[in-house]
Protein backbone atom coordinates (compact mmCIF):
# COMPACT_ATOMS: atom_id res chain seq x y z
CA UNK A 1 0.00 0.00 0.00
CA UNK A 2 2.90 2.34 0.86
CA UNK A 3 4.39 1.70 -2.55
CA UNK A 4 1.14 2.73 -4.23
CA UNK A 5 1.00 5.93 -2.20
CA UNK A 6 4.59 6.72 -3.05
CA UNK A 7 3.86 6.24 -6.77
CA UNK A 8 0.83 8.47 -6.49
CA UNK A 9 2.91 11.14 -4.81
CA UNK A 10 5.51 11.03 -7.56
CA UNK A 11 2.84 11.26 -10.27
CA UNK A 12 1.23 14.14 -8.40
CA UNK A 13 4.52 16.03 -8.33
CA UNK A 14 5.01 15.39 -12.05
CA UNK A 15 1.55 16.81 -12.71
CA UNK A 16 2.11 20.09 -10.89
CA UNK A 17 0.07 22.70 -12.80
CA UNK A 18 -2.31 20.11 -14.21
CA UNK A 19 -6.00 20.95 -13.93
CA UNK A 20 -8.23 18.78 -11.81
CA UNK A 21 -11.17 16.87 -13.14
CA UNK A 22 -14.38 16.32 -11.25
CA UNK A 23 -12.77 13.50 -9.25
CA UNK A 24 -9.92 15.74 -8.19
CA UNK A 25 -7.49 13.97 -10.56
CA UNK A 26 -5.23 16.13 -12.73
CA UNK A 27 -5.90 16.56 -16.55
CA UNK A 28 -3.08 16.97 -19.10
CA UNK A 29 -2.52 20.56 -20.38
CA UNK A 30 -4.04 21.16 -23.92
CA UNK A 31 -1.47 22.54 -26.42
CA UNK A 32 -2.11 26.01 -27.83
CA UNK A 33 -3.78 25.76 -31.33
CA UNK A 34 -1.37 26.52 -34.19
CA UNK A 35 -2.58 29.56 -36.23
CA UNK A 36 -2.90 29.06 -39.98
CA UNK A 37 -0.19 30.78 -41.99
CA UNK A 38 -2.92 32.68 -43.93
CA UNK A 39 -5.95 33.78 -42.00
CA UNK A 40 -9.34 35.11 -43.06
CA UNK A 41 -10.04 38.11 -40.86
CA UNK A 42 -13.09 40.35 -40.66
CA UNK A 43 -12.29 44.03 -41.06
CA UNK A 44 -14.74 46.83 -40.20
CA UNK A 45 -13.98 48.71 -43.44
CA UNK A 46 -13.21 45.96 -45.94
CA UNK A 47 -15.07 42.91 -44.74
CA UNK A 48 -13.15 39.65 -45.25
CA UNK A 49 -9.42 40.23 -45.76
CA UNK A 50 -6.27 38.08 -45.85
CA UNK A 51 -3.76 38.36 -43.00
CA UNK A 52 -0.74 36.41 -41.84
CA UNK A 53 -0.91 34.16 -38.79
CA UNK A 54 -0.42 37.16 -36.49
CA UNK A 55 -3.22 39.18 -38.09
CA UNK A 56 -1.01 41.53 -40.15
CA UNK A 57 -2.87 42.69 -43.29
CA UNK A 58 -1.70 41.40 -46.68
CA UNK A 59 -1.83 43.39 -49.93
CA UNK A 60 -1.95 43.06 -53.72
CA UNK A 61 0.28 45.17 -55.99
CA UNK A 62 -1.90 45.78 -59.07
CA UNK A 63 1.12 46.21 -61.34
CA UNK A 64 1.70 42.47 -60.88
CA UNK A 65 -0.56 41.67 -63.85
CA UNK A 66 1.47 38.69 -65.07
CA UNK A 67 1.63 36.79 -61.73
CA UNK A 68 5.21 37.95 -61.21
CA UNK A 69 6.33 40.67 -58.80
CA UNK A 70 7.08 44.15 -60.15
CA UNK A 71 8.06 45.38 -56.68
CA UNK A 72 11.84 45.26 -56.23
CA UNK A 73 14.69 47.29 -54.78
CA UNK A 74 13.53 50.22 -52.67
CA UNK A 75 9.90 49.19 -53.18
CA UNK A 76 10.50 46.22 -50.88
CA UNK A 77 11.57 48.56 -48.08
CA UNK A 78 7.98 49.85 -48.01
CA UNK A 79 6.24 46.68 -49.15
CA UNK A 80 7.99 43.62 -47.71
CA UNK A 81 7.10 40.34 -49.34
CA UNK A 82 4.98 37.72 -47.63
CA UNK A 83 6.20 34.15 -47.83
CA UNK A 84 5.35 31.05 -45.89
CA UNK A 85 6.94 27.74 -46.74
CA UNK A 86 3.99 25.71 -45.52
CA UNK A 87 0.66 27.24 -46.49
CA UNK A 88 -2.27 26.51 -44.24
CA UNK A 89 -5.51 28.44 -44.55
CA UNK A 90 -8.59 29.31 -42.56
CA UNK A 91 -12.02 27.96 -43.38
CA UNK A 92 -13.43 30.01 -46.26
CA UNK A 93 -10.16 29.97 -48.20
CA UNK A 94 -9.13 27.40 -50.80
CA UNK A 95 -5.60 26.06 -50.59
CA UNK A 96 -5.61 25.67 -54.39
CA UNK A 97 -5.77 29.48 -54.76
CA UNK A 98 -2.31 29.82 -53.16
CA UNK A 99 1.06 29.18 -54.74
CA UNK A 100 4.72 30.09 -54.42
CA UNK A 101 6.79 31.97 -56.99
CA UNK A 102 10.51 32.48 -57.22
CA UNK A 103 11.23 36.16 -57.67
CA UNK A 104 13.89 37.57 -59.99
CA UNK A 105 16.01 38.34 -56.88
CA UNK A 106 15.96 34.62 -56.03
CA UNK A 107 13.68 34.89 -53.02
CA UNK A 108 10.30 33.21 -52.73
CA UNK A 109 6.88 34.81 -52.39
CA UNK A 110 3.39 33.49 -51.71
CA UNK A 111 0.65 34.35 -54.23
CA UNK A 112 -3.14 34.32 -54.03
CA UNK A 113 -5.09 33.78 -57.26
CA UNK A 114 -1.93 34.73 -59.09
CA UNK A 115 -1.33 37.97 -57.16
CA UNK A 116 1.90 38.10 -55.09
CA UNK A 117 1.24 39.02 -51.44
CA UNK A 118 2.93 41.83 -49.48
CA UNK A 119 2.90 43.65 -46.15
CA UNK A 120 2.82 47.42 -45.74
CA UNK A 121 5.60 48.74 -43.55
CA UNK A 122 3.44 51.54 -42.09
CA UNK A 123 0.85 49.12 -40.68
CA UNK A 124 1.84 49.23 -36.99
CA UNK A 125 -0.87 47.12 -35.31
CA UNK A 126 -3.03 44.14 -36.10
CA UNK A 127 -5.92 45.14 -38.37
CA UNK A 128 -4.25 48.23 -39.86
CA UNK A 129 -5.05 48.72 -43.57
CA UNK A 130 -3.17 51.96 -44.18
CA UNK A 131 -1.72 50.74 -47.46
CA UNK A 132 -5.03 50.38 -49.28
CA UNK A 133 -5.33 52.58 -52.43
CA UNK A 134 -1.71 53.74 -52.02
CA UNK A 135 -0.94 55.43 -55.38
CA UNK A 136 -4.07 53.66 -56.64
CA UNK A 137 -2.03 50.51 -57.20
CA UNK A 138 -1.89 48.84 -53.76
CA UNK A 139 -5.02 47.21 -52.39
CA UNK A 140 -5.92 45.18 -49.33
CA UNK A 141 -5.91 41.50 -50.32
CA UNK A 142 -9.50 40.26 -50.28
CA UNK A 143 -10.73 36.81 -51.27
CA UNK A 144 -13.91 38.09 -52.96
CA UNK A 145 -12.68 40.67 -55.45
CA UNK A 146 -14.45 40.26 -58.78
CA UNK A 147 -12.15 42.74 -60.52
CA UNK A 148 -8.76 44.34 -60.15
CA UNK A 149 -7.64 47.87 -61.03
CA UNK A 150 -4.21 47.55 -62.60
CA UNK A 151 -1.51 49.71 -64.13
CA UNK A 152 0.65 48.39 -66.92
CA UNK A 153 2.11 49.07 -70.35
CA UNK A 154 -0.39 48.63 -73.18
CA UNK A 155 1.09 46.36 -75.85
CA UNK A 156 -1.15 45.87 -78.88
CA UNK A 157 -1.61 42.78 -81.03
CA UNK A 158 0.79 44.47 -83.46
CA UNK A 159 3.56 44.37 -80.84
CA UNK A 160 3.65 48.15 -80.46
CA UNK A 161 3.52 50.00 -77.13
CA UNK A 162 0.61 52.38 -76.61
CA UNK A 163 -0.30 55.15 -74.19
CA UNK A 164 -3.76 55.76 -72.72
CA UNK A 165 -4.69 57.99 -75.68
CA UNK A 166 -3.81 55.09 -78.03
CA UNK A 167 -0.86 56.91 -79.53
CA UNK A 168 2.37 54.92 -79.67
CA UNK A 169 4.62 55.34 -76.65
CA UNK A 170 6.06 53.89 -73.46
CA UNK A 171 4.15 54.43 -70.25
CA UNK A 172 1.78 52.66 -67.87
CA UNK A 173 -1.99 52.95 -68.15
CA UNK A 174 -4.66 52.21 -65.54
CA UNK A 175 -7.40 49.77 -66.52
CA UNK A 176 -9.79 47.08 -65.34
CA UNK A 177 -9.10 43.37 -65.36
CA UNK A 178 -11.00 40.47 -63.90
CA UNK A 179 -9.55 38.93 -60.72
CA UNK A 180 -7.45 36.58 -62.86
CA UNK A 181 -5.75 39.50 -64.58
CA UNK A 182 -7.61 39.27 -67.90
CA UNK A 183 -8.00 42.69 -69.49
CA UNK A 184 -11.51 44.09 -69.93
CA UNK A 185 -12.45 46.26 -72.92
CA UNK A 186 -15.29 48.43 -74.16
CA UNK A 187 -16.47 48.87 -77.78
CA UNK A 188 -16.76 52.46 -79.00
CA UNK A 189 -19.86 51.67 -81.08
CA UNK A 190 -21.82 50.45 -78.05
CA UNK A 191 -24.22 52.66 -76.14
CA UNK A 192 -25.53 52.58 -72.59
CA UNK A 193 -26.47 49.01 -71.62
CA UNK A 194 -26.52 48.03 -75.31
CA UNK A 195 -24.17 45.47 -76.88
CA UNK A 196 -24.01 46.28 -80.59
CA UNK A 197 -21.28 43.75 -81.44
CA UNK A 198 -22.29 40.24 -80.42
CA UNK A 199 -24.23 38.18 -82.97
CA UNK A 200 -27.36 36.43 -81.73
CA UNK A 201 -25.75 33.04 -82.45
CA UNK A 202 -22.49 34.13 -80.74
CA UNK A 203 -20.63 33.39 -83.98
CA UNK A 204 -18.25 36.31 -83.30
CA UNK A 205 -17.94 35.72 -79.57
CA UNK A 206 -14.53 34.06 -79.96
CA UNK A 207 -13.09 37.37 -81.19
CA UNK A 208 -14.54 39.58 -78.46
CA UNK A 209 -16.15 37.33 -75.82
CA UNK A 210 -18.69 38.98 -73.54
CA UNK A 211 -17.39 39.31 -69.97
CA UNK A 212 -19.58 37.16 -67.73
CA UNK A 213 -18.54 38.03 -64.17
CA UNK A 214 -20.48 37.57 -60.95
CA UNK A 215 -20.01 40.87 -59.16
CA UNK A 216 -19.09 40.81 -55.49
CA UNK A 217 -16.43 43.26 -54.32
CA UNK A 218 -14.16 45.67 -56.17
CA UNK A 219 -10.96 47.52 -55.16
CA UNK A 220 -11.68 50.65 -53.14
CA UNK A 221 -10.76 53.01 -55.99
CA UNK A 222 -13.79 51.76 -57.90
CA UNK A 223 -17.46 52.53 -57.27
CA UNK A 224 -19.57 49.39 -57.01
CA UNK A 225 -22.55 51.36 -58.36
CA UNK A 226 -20.71 51.97 -61.65
CA UNK A 227 -21.17 48.29 -62.45
CA UNK A 228 -24.25 46.55 -63.75
CA UNK A 229 -25.23 43.80 -66.15
CA UNK A 230 -27.28 43.27 -69.29
CA UNK A 231 -28.82 40.24 -70.96
CA UNK A 232 -27.18 39.36 -74.28
CA UNK A 233 -29.12 36.57 -75.97
CA UNK A 234 -29.37 34.65 -72.70
CA UNK A 235 -25.88 35.46 -71.38
CA UNK A 236 -25.28 37.99 -68.60
CA UNK A 237 -22.67 40.59 -69.58
CA UNK A 238 -21.13 42.88 -66.98
CA UNK A 239 -21.16 46.64 -67.64
CA UNK A 240 -19.07 49.54 -66.35
CA UNK A 241 -20.50 53.06 -66.45
CA UNK A 242 -23.07 51.64 -68.85
CA UNK A 243 -20.44 50.17 -71.22
CA UNK A 244 -20.72 46.41 -71.86
CA UNK A 245 -17.37 44.78 -71.05
CA UNK A 246 -15.56 42.26 -73.25
CA UNK A 247 -12.43 40.15 -73.32
CA UNK A 248 -10.16 39.88 -76.38
CA UNK A 249 -9.86 36.37 -77.78
CA UNK A 250 -6.16 36.78 -78.59
CA UNK A 251 -5.25 37.72 -75.00
CA UNK A 252 -4.00 34.21 -74.27
CA UNK A 253 -1.61 35.06 -71.42
CA UNK A 254 -2.46 36.66 -68.10
CA UNK A 255 -1.68 40.37 -68.33
CA UNK A 256 -2.09 40.57 -72.13
CA UNK A 257 -3.85 43.69 -73.44
CA UNK A 258 -3.43 43.12 -77.17
CA UNK A 259 -6.98 44.15 -78.00
CA UNK A 260 -6.23 47.87 -77.69
CA UNK A 261 -4.89 47.93 -81.27
CA UNK A 262 -7.31 45.50 -82.91
CA UNK A 263 -8.47 46.15 -85.57
CA UNK A 264 -7.08 49.66 -85.01
CA UNK A 265 -6.03 51.59 -81.89
CA UNK A 266 -8.91 53.07 -79.92
CA UNK A 267 -11.77 51.02 -81.34
CA UNK A 268 -11.74 48.68 -78.33
CA UNK A 269 -10.41 50.84 -75.46
CA UNK A 270 -9.59 49.68 -71.96
CA UNK A 271 -11.91 50.88 -69.19
CA UNK A 272 -10.78 52.88 -66.16
CA UNK A 273 -12.01 55.56 -63.76
CA UNK A 274 -11.51 58.21 -66.45
CA UNK A 275 -13.83 56.40 -68.87
CA UNK A 276 -16.86 58.63 -69.55
CA UNK A 277 -20.38 57.32 -69.10
CA UNK A 278 -21.63 55.34 -72.06
CA UNK A 279 -23.84 57.47 -74.34
CA UNK A 280 -27.57 56.95 -74.24
CA UNK A 281 -28.76 54.89 -77.22
CA UNK A 282 -30.32 57.08 -79.85
CA UNK A 283 -33.87 56.23 -80.87
CA UNK A 284 -33.69 53.73 -83.70
CA UNK A 285 -34.82 55.47 -86.85
CA UNK A 286 -36.65 53.04 -89.08
CA UNK A 287 -35.12 52.90 -92.54
CA UNK A 288 -38.61 53.35 -94.02
CA UNK A 289 -41.08 55.55 -92.23
CA UNK A 290 -44.79 56.13 -92.65
CA UNK A 291 -45.23 59.89 -92.63
CA UNK A 292 -48.37 62.06 -92.63
CA UNK A 293 -48.39 64.50 -95.54
CA UNK A 294 -50.90 67.37 -95.67
CA UNK A 295 -51.60 66.74 -99.36
CA UNK A 296 -51.17 63.01 -99.84
CA UNK A 297 -51.95 61.53 -96.45
CA UNK A 298 -49.78 58.53 -95.56
CA UNK A 299 -46.58 58.41 -97.62
CA UNK A 300 -43.32 56.45 -97.50
CA UNK A 301 -40.12 58.26 -96.56
CA UNK A 302 -36.60 57.30 -95.56
CA UNK A 303 -35.39 57.63 -91.96
CA UNK A 304 -34.70 61.36 -92.49
CA UNK A 305 -38.16 62.09 -93.85
CA UNK A 306 -37.14 62.30 -97.53
CA UNK A 307 -40.09 61.32 -99.76
CA UNK A 308 -39.90 58.10 -101.76
CA UNK A 309 -41.41 57.61 -105.22
CA UNK A 310 -42.73 55.00 -107.66
CA UNK A 311 -41.83 55.07 -111.35
CA UNK A 312 -44.97 53.82 -113.06
CA UNK A 313 -43.01 52.56 -116.05
CA UNK A 314 -41.30 49.96 -113.87
CA UNK A 315 -42.52 46.39 -114.07
CA UNK A 316 -42.40 43.58 -111.51
CA UNK A 317 -39.22 44.06 -109.47
CA UNK A 318 -37.50 45.67 -112.45
CA UNK A 319 -36.30 49.25 -112.75
CA UNK A 320 -36.25 50.91 -116.17
CA UNK A 321 -34.75 54.09 -114.75
CA UNK A 322 -31.13 53.87 -115.88
CA UNK A 323 -28.28 56.14 -116.87
CA UNK A 324 -29.14 59.83 -116.71
CA UNK A 325 -32.54 59.04 -115.23
CA UNK A 326 -30.78 58.17 -111.96
CA UNK A 327 -29.28 61.65 -111.74
CA UNK A 328 -32.80 63.00 -111.30
CA UNK A 329 -34.27 59.98 -109.55
CA UNK A 330 -31.62 58.37 -107.29
CA UNK A 331 -32.43 54.88 -106.10
CA UNK A 332 -33.36 54.08 -102.52
CA UNK A 333 -31.75 51.07 -100.89
CA UNK A 334 -31.63 49.97 -97.25
CA UNK A 335 -29.58 46.90 -96.38
CA UNK A 336 -31.13 46.43 -92.94
CA UNK A 337 -34.80 47.17 -93.37
CA UNK A 338 -36.68 48.46 -90.34
CA UNK A 339 -40.25 49.66 -90.68
CA UNK A 340 -42.72 51.92 -88.93
CA UNK A 341 -45.89 50.42 -87.53
CA UNK A 342 -48.47 50.14 -90.29
CA UNK A 343 -46.01 48.74 -92.83
CA UNK A 344 -45.62 45.03 -93.54
CA UNK A 345 -42.20 43.50 -94.05
CA UNK A 346 -43.58 41.10 -96.66
CA UNK A 347 -44.37 44.07 -98.94
CA UNK A 348 -40.69 45.00 -99.21
CA UNK A 349 -37.88 43.30 -101.09
CA UNK A 350 -34.47 43.96 -102.61
CA UNK A 351 -33.73 43.65 -106.32
CA UNK A 352 -30.45 43.44 -108.19
CA UNK A 353 -30.56 46.11 -110.87
CA UNK A 354 -29.13 45.61 -114.34
CA UNK A 355 -26.39 48.13 -113.47
CA UNK A 356 -25.24 45.85 -110.63
CA UNK A 357 -26.57 47.96 -107.76
CA UNK A 358 -29.33 47.02 -105.33
CA UNK A 359 -32.69 48.70 -104.82
CA UNK A 360 -35.50 48.37 -102.31
CA UNK A 361 -39.00 47.70 -103.64
CA UNK A 362 -42.47 48.10 -102.17
CA UNK A 363 -45.19 45.77 -103.46
CA UNK A 364 -42.90 45.15 -106.42
CA UNK A 365 -42.40 48.86 -107.20
CA UNK A 366 -38.75 50.00 -107.01
CA UNK A 367 -38.33 53.04 -104.73
CA UNK A 368 -36.59 56.31 -105.63
CA UNK A 369 -35.81 59.80 -104.38
CA UNK A 370 -36.41 62.99 -106.38
CA UNK A 371 -33.30 65.15 -106.65
CA UNK A 372 -35.28 68.41 -106.50
CA UNK A 373 -36.76 67.57 -103.08
CA UNK A 374 -34.57 69.64 -100.79
CA UNK A 375 -36.36 69.35 -97.44
CA UNK A 376 -38.05 66.59 -95.50
CA UNK A 377 -41.65 66.28 -96.63
CA UNK A 378 -41.10 67.77 -100.11
CA UNK A 379 -43.20 66.02 -102.77
CA UNK A 380 -42.10 68.00 -105.82
CA UNK A 381 -41.71 64.87 -107.94
CA UNK A 382 -45.33 63.74 -107.80
CA UNK A 383 -47.03 63.41 -111.21
CA UNK A 384 -43.76 64.33 -112.97
CA UNK A 385 -44.40 63.53 -116.66
CA UNK A 386 -47.41 61.56 -115.36
CA UNK A 387 -45.14 58.62 -114.60
CA UNK A 388 -43.63 59.46 -111.19
CA UNK A 389 -45.76 59.34 -108.06
CA UNK A 390 -45.29 59.74 -104.36
CA UNK A 391 -44.99 56.25 -102.84
CA UNK A 392 -48.09 55.57 -100.75
CA UNK A 393 -48.94 52.38 -98.90
CA UNK A 394 -52.65 52.60 -99.67
CA UNK A 395 -52.80 52.99 -103.44
CA UNK A 396 -55.57 50.86 -104.92
CA UNK A 397 -54.49 51.66 -108.47
CA UNK A 398 -51.44 52.80 -110.36
CA UNK A 399 -51.21 54.84 -113.54
CA UNK A 400 -48.63 53.04 -115.65
CA UNK A 401 -46.91 53.81 -118.92
CA UNK A 402 -45.46 51.03 -121.03
CA UNK A 403 -45.38 49.40 -124.46
CA UNK A 404 -48.59 47.52 -125.28
CA UNK A 405 -47.71 43.97 -126.37
CA UNK A 406 -50.69 41.83 -127.37
CA UNK A 407 -51.23 38.14 -126.82
CA UNK A 408 -50.05 37.73 -130.43
CA UNK A 409 -46.64 39.13 -129.50
CA UNK A 410 -47.11 42.30 -131.58
CA UNK A 411 -46.48 45.82 -130.34
CA UNK A 412 -49.43 48.21 -130.31
CA UNK A 413 -50.00 51.92 -129.94
CA UNK A 414 -52.77 53.64 -128.00
CA UNK A 415 -55.08 53.56 -131.05
CA UNK A 416 -54.45 49.79 -131.34
CA UNK A 417 -52.55 50.06 -134.56
CA UNK A 418 -49.28 48.18 -134.65
CA UNK A 419 -46.24 50.20 -133.64
CA UNK A 420 -43.70 50.96 -130.96
CA UNK A 421 -44.50 53.60 -128.38
CA UNK A 422 -45.53 53.97 -124.78
CA UNK A 423 -49.14 54.13 -123.65
CA UNK A 424 -50.52 55.26 -120.30
CA UNK A 425 -53.10 53.06 -118.61
CA UNK A 426 -54.59 51.88 -115.33
CA UNK A 427 -53.28 48.94 -113.34
CA UNK A 428 -54.10 47.74 -109.85
CA UNK A 429 -51.57 48.40 -107.07
CA UNK A 430 -49.75 45.19 -108.01
CA UNK A 431 -49.23 46.32 -111.59
CA UNK A 432 -51.91 44.12 -113.17
CA UNK A 433 -53.42 45.78 -116.26
CA UNK A 434 -57.10 46.86 -116.22
CA UNK A 435 -59.31 46.75 -119.34
CA UNK A 436 -62.75 47.84 -120.51
CA UNK A 437 -65.07 45.99 -122.92
CA UNK A 438 -66.31 48.01 -125.89
CA UNK A 439 -69.73 46.31 -125.77
CA UNK A 440 -70.40 47.43 -122.20
CA UNK A 441 -72.40 50.55 -121.40
CA UNK A 442 -72.48 52.88 -118.43
CA UNK A 443 -72.40 50.84 -115.21
CA UNK A 444 -73.49 47.72 -117.17
CA UNK A 445 -71.41 44.54 -117.47
CA UNK A 446 -72.60 42.80 -120.65
CA UNK A 447 -69.90 40.14 -120.67
CA UNK A 448 -69.88 38.12 -117.45
CA UNK A 449 -72.13 35.05 -117.28
CA UNK A 450 -74.42 34.67 -114.25
CA UNK A 451 -72.50 31.55 -113.19
CA UNK A 452 -69.12 33.24 -113.86
CA UNK A 453 -68.27 30.43 -116.27
CA UNK A 454 -66.33 32.89 -118.46
CA UNK A 455 -64.74 34.80 -115.62
CA UNK A 456 -61.37 33.06 -116.05
CA UNK A 457 -60.98 34.68 -119.48
CA UNK A 458 -61.90 38.23 -118.41
CA UNK A 459 -62.12 38.29 -114.61
CA UNK A 460 -64.02 41.21 -113.15
CA UNK A 461 -61.81 43.66 -111.20
CA UNK A 462 -62.85 43.56 -107.55
CA UNK A 463 -60.88 46.36 -105.90
CA UNK A 464 -61.51 48.24 -102.66
CA UNK A 465 -60.81 51.79 -103.70
CA UNK A 466 -58.69 53.80 -101.23
CA UNK A 467 -56.04 56.11 -102.64
CA UNK A 468 -55.13 56.70 -106.26
CA UNK A 469 -52.28 58.52 -108.05
CA UNK A 470 -52.77 62.27 -108.25
CA UNK A 471 -53.29 62.25 -112.04
CA UNK A 472 -56.54 60.37 -111.52
CA UNK A 473 -59.84 61.80 -110.27
CA UNK A 474 -61.52 59.75 -107.58
CA UNK A 475 -64.90 60.99 -108.89
CA UNK A 476 -64.33 58.94 -112.05
CA UNK A 477 -64.51 55.70 -110.11
CA UNK A 478 -67.48 53.75 -108.87
CA UNK A 479 -68.72 50.20 -108.54
CA UNK A 480 -71.53 47.95 -109.69
CA UNK A 481 -72.99 44.68 -108.50
CA UNK A 482 -72.42 41.73 -110.83
CA UNK A 483 -74.36 38.67 -109.69
CA UNK A 484 -73.54 39.31 -106.06
CA UNK A 485 -69.96 40.53 -106.61
CA UNK A 486 -68.71 44.11 -106.67
CA UNK A 487 -66.91 45.28 -109.81
CA UNK A 488 -65.02 48.59 -109.90
CA UNK A 489 -65.83 51.05 -112.71
CA UNK A 490 -63.94 53.92 -114.34
CA UNK A 491 -65.85 56.70 -116.07
CA UNK A 492 -68.82 54.33 -116.01
CA UNK A 493 -66.88 51.49 -117.69
CA UNK A 494 -66.71 48.18 -115.73
CA UNK A 495 -63.05 47.16 -115.34
CA UNK A 496 -61.62 43.69 -116.01
CA UNK A 497 -58.37 41.76 -115.92
CA UNK A 498 -57.20 39.48 -118.74
CA UNK A 499 -56.76 35.84 -117.70
CA UNK A 500 -53.65 35.38 -119.87
CA UNK A 501 -51.78 38.27 -118.23
CA UNK A 502 -49.75 35.91 -116.07
CA UNK A 503 -46.90 38.28 -115.25
CA UNK A 504 -46.96 41.68 -113.67
CA UNK A 505 -46.80 44.29 -116.41
CA UNK A 506 -48.43 42.07 -119.06
CA UNK A 507 -51.03 43.80 -121.24
CA UNK A 508 -51.72 40.98 -123.70
CA UNK A 509 -55.48 41.58 -123.64
CA UNK A 510 -55.22 44.59 -125.99
CA UNK A 511 -55.25 42.21 -128.99
CA UNK A 512 -57.65 39.51 -127.78
CA UNK A 513 -59.74 38.42 -129.58
CA UNK A 514 -58.81 41.35 -131.81
CA UNK A 515 -57.01 44.62 -131.26
CA UNK A 516 -59.25 47.26 -129.66
CA UNK A 517 -62.07 44.99 -128.48
CA UNK A 518 -60.75 45.13 -124.92
CA UNK A 519 -58.97 48.49 -124.66
CA UNK A 520 -56.91 49.69 -121.74
CA UNK A 521 -58.38 52.52 -119.63
CA UNK A 522 -56.65 55.87 -119.12
CA UNK A 523 -57.43 59.56 -118.63
CA UNK A 524 -58.23 59.84 -122.35
CA UNK A 525 -60.94 57.17 -122.13
CA UNK A 526 -64.31 58.67 -122.96
CA UNK A 527 -67.30 58.34 -120.64
CA UNK A 528 -69.31 55.16 -121.04
CA UNK A 529 -72.74 55.73 -122.63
Amino acid sequence: MKKIHSLWFILSIMCIGCSKNDDGDPDPIEPEPIANTVKLATNASFGKILTDSDGATLYFFSKDTKATSECSGGCLGVWPIFYTEKITVDVGLELSDFATITRVDGSKQTTYKGWPLYYYSEDGTVGDTKGDSFNNIWFVAKPDYSLMYVQSQLVGHDGKNYLDDYSEGDGNTFYLTDIEGRTLYIFINDTKDTNSFTNNDFSNDAVWPVAEISMENVPSILERTDFGSIDVYGKTQITYKGWPLYYFGQDTERGDNKGISFPAPGIWPIANTDTPLAPEPQPVENSIKLADNATFGKILTDSNGATLYFFSRDTQDTSVCLGGCLDVWPIFYAEDLTLDAGLEEMDFATIDRTDGSKQTTYKGWPLYYYSSDTAAGDTNGDAFNNVWYVAKPDYSLMYARAQLIGHDGKNYLEDYSEGEGLTSYLTDDNGNTLYIFINDTKDMNSYTNPDFSNNSVWPIAEIDLESIPSILDVGDFGSIEVYGRTQITYKGWPLYYFGQDSLRGDNKGVSFPAAGVWPIANVNTSLAQ
